[in-house]
């Protein structure tokens, strides 16, 4: 499948196929969990396109819905036709180079192979935030001011009356670097900001099964929908035990 972005090249979204009398279709590009939409690999395929993400949505919700009412791919391409306002087209895999090409890059997008520009990790990592102020219970009422201009600073979430969250992302910083920023972090809250700032540092590169803490005023977590919501949720606790 294929979506044609207004004045864009078209982009293998989805790919179709029939088992039996059903029609399947699988697609990477907007992954969800836990009420959370992850827009990266959406990135990957469309850098430009975050501002469009929700209508591609609606598209991949329309499409689900036509792959769920036919029993063969061709029924699917007639529909595509017939609503050419869903920008959709179906293209028959026939193992040529171009078909190929086109089923790699949804691959590498899912993968997330390439690392994606620091413009568009910010824009991912702010979309992201978002998402998830507005679906946890835990976190509702929160504000966030996104904060472009400001070096690394990506965001600054106020959670309830009492937590303030600057939210940093460290797009260029190896892995082995994490510690040292975080250490630096916290000499950064403690003399510039009131002692109810803290600081949420996001390492795009770092591979961790959980938010790691390092001071109550200082946590780390990677692009991880469920780790950003756990260090925010952590994070909006903290003033009231310290």
């Amino acid at each position: 499948m294929q979506y044609l972005p207004a004045g864009d090249d078209p982009v293998v979204c989805a790919a179709i196929w029939r088992e039996g009398d059903h029609v399947h279709l699988t697609s990477p590009l907007l992954p969800t969990r836990h009420g959370v939409r992850d827009p990266q690999s959406y990135m990957r395929q469309f850098p430009h396109g975050l501002a469009s993400i929700d209508v591609f949505e609606e598209t991949m919700t329309w499409l689900d819905a036509a792959c769920y009412a036919a029993t063969d791919p061709r029924e699917v391409e007639s529909a595509c036709e017939a609503h050419p306002e869903w920008q959709l087209r179906c293209v028959r895999y026939d193992g040529s180079d171009a078909t190929l090409s086109g089923l790699t890059g949804l691959i590498r997008a899912a993968e997330r192979v390439a690392p994606l520009p620091a413009p568009v990790l910010r824009d991912c990592l702010l979309e992201l935030l978002k998402q998830i102020l507005k679906s946890d219970p835990e976190l509702v009422g929160a504000q966030i001011e996104a904060t472009f201009h400001e070096g690394d600073d990506v965001a600054t979430l106020e959670i309830g009356s009492d937590c303030s969250v600057l939210v940093t992302l460290l797009a260029s910083i190896a892995s082995t670097d994490v510690i040292r920023q975080g250490l630096m972090a916290h000499q950064r809250m403690t003399e510039h900001y009131k002692s109810r700032v803290q600081c949420l540092l996001v390492a795009p590169d770092l591979q961790i099964d959980r938010p790691m803490f390092m001071t109550a005023r200082v946590a780390i977590a990677d692009m991880n929908a469920d780790h950003l919501r756990a260090a925010l949720v952590r994070l909006a606790q903290e003033p009231a035990v310290r």
